[in-house]
């Protein structure tokens, strides 16, 4: 048996939240619900089908214990007549964005710049034979039995061979025929000879030729960000001049009437604009050079004046005016000046979002409320300076819940998280509230929550990601 979930108004004609039904494939349960249940029939021209956790839109074959959910599809409310998934909205957004061009900058410039081609040791390191450790330079064969109890006596000399040991330091070159270094504690200085008190192996506390790196070996692969230990690692391999990627230009432009400029004078109904400063300083954590303009009005003519002389930027950033309020006109003007790739985005918080080209330069319209823009940020502008950059993206660490997720079918949750790091544990923040600014603040990673689930129990493993 086929087991059938039900929401919205399948659950209302069936009157049931789940039932069993005998089909081999998925044409199959349809024709046997019309059947038991007329009115359902009506429905199906326009619903969304899950089979496994997975959206299907033809017929597949079933087993039993396979789980199928029925839903209508996603309604955005007034305007908003369908939203685009979250996945099909960044594929859509991202086959937009262009990998930005190149520049060589020298190494004490490249820090958290990110790479634009392998780049390749010029040495190697070590780039000769070197005592690991202070003590005698040896050939080990000559030193093989030695002990406490029967110590092998050599002469102290500037040279090594089978009877004679030379004091090194660590990070001398090792002399011609040794092979092996005596830790000091493990010989004893008598005069002009040398107790050796222990037997050492070949090239034993030693550092060989190309040991830890090879000349020609690649030491940071294209799109990795140079940290510190990548500069270090450059230098030490002679690297003095790097081809890193350019930084993308940002514009971002804070839009509303009810917004108003640090220290003036707060009025109900009037906020501070706090959106320009968080997704100005996303983009610079990310690598990007922001511009940030003053504050928009709501005015079509305003908003047309943005798109003015834009050709710098390799992204445009506009915060607010995009729901379905009187005075949001960001999508009547973006689709008359340019071309909307999506309005509206199967994303809580973060629904009114919008993408657009303008003179092909790629648009992301983020809601005004500050967690939405928040969410948004993270899944749209984050993998688009990503893809321009030529990195792979985060990959995301399992926690495990300590409170259970409730969401919304048909919607996907970005769902803030505090993470106990020892302890891979994780508290929920918020799963909703577009304007809860303090949900952003407290929490330091997030998850998300697939359109086809409705709750993640406590317990339950997460994949989630760094905020």
């Amino acid at each position: 048996m086929v087991r059938v979930k039900l929401f919205a108004n399948f659950r209302e004609v069936v009157g049931k939240k789940e039932i069993e039904v005998e089909a081999k494939n998925l044409n199959g349960l349809l024709e046997k619900l019309s059947q038991d249940y007329p009115e359902i029939k009506k429905l199906y021209d326009y619903m969304i089908v899950v089979v496994n956790g997975k959206i299907v839109k033809e017929n597949v074959e079933l087993r039993d214990d396979d789980v199928v959910a029925l839903m209508p599809p996603v309604s955005g409310g007034e305007l908003f007549s369908e939203l685009t998934p979250v996945k099909e909205a960044q594929k859509i957004f991202l086959n937009n964005i262009k990998e930005i061009s190149s520049e060589k900058v020298p190494l004490e410039e490249a820090f958290m710049r990110v790479a634009a081609e392998d780049l390749k040791a010029e040495i190697d390191i070590p780039h000769y034979n070197r005592a690991a450790m202070d003590g005698f330079a040896v050939v080990s064969e000559v030193v093989r039995k030695a002990s406490r109890s029967n110590p092998v006596i050599l002469k102290k000399a500037d040279f090594v061979d089978f009877e004679h040991a030379k004091w090194v330091h660590t990070g001398d070159a090792l002399p011609e025929n040794a092979d092996a270094v005596v830790k000091a504690e493990d010989a004893e200085e008598l005069g002009e000879f040398v107790a050796i008190y222990k037997a050492v192996r070949r090239f034993e506390n030693v550092g060989l030729k190309g040991e830890d790196v090879r000349k020609g070996e690649v030491i940071v692969e294209k799109g990795e960000i140079l940290k510190p230990q990548h500069l270090s690692l450059l230098r030490s391999a002679g690297v003095e001049e790097i081809k890193v990627f350019k930084k993308p230009k940002i514009l971002v432009v804070p839009t509303g009437d009810e917004l108003l400029s640090p220290k003036s004078q707060l009025v109900e109904g009037k906020v501070y604009e706090s959106n320009s400063i968080l997704v100005g300083g996303l983009a610079r954590l990310w690598g990007c050079d922001v511009d940030t303009r003053g504050i928009v009005r709501d005015s079509e003519e305003d908003l047309r004046r943005i798109f003015e002389n834009i050709d710098n930027y390799n992204i445009l950033i506009t915060l607010g005016g995009t729901s379905v309020g009187k005075r949001d006109y960001m999508y009547k003007v973006l689709d008359e000046i340019g071309e909307v790739l999506f309005r509206g985005v199967a994303l809580r918080p973060g629904k009114p979002t919008i993408a657009a080209l303008v003179n092909e330069k790629p648009v992301l319209a983020l809601p005004g409320f500050p967690a939405a823009c928040f969410a948004s940020a993270y899944l749209f502008l984050k993998p688009a300076v990503e893809k321009m950059l030529g990195m792979k993206g985060e990959e995301g660490f399992k926690v495990v819940l300590e409170d259970k997720i409730y969401s919304k079918v048909g919607f996907t949750s970005f769902v803030r998280l505090k993470v106990s790091f020892p302890e891979m544990k994780a508290k929920v923040i918020s799963s909703y509230g577009s304007g809860i600014l303090s949900s952003i603040t407290k929490a330091n990673a997030y998850t998300l929550v697939e359109e086809n689930v409705e709750v993640v129990e406590k317990g339950e493993a997460v994949v989630a990601y760094r905020i």
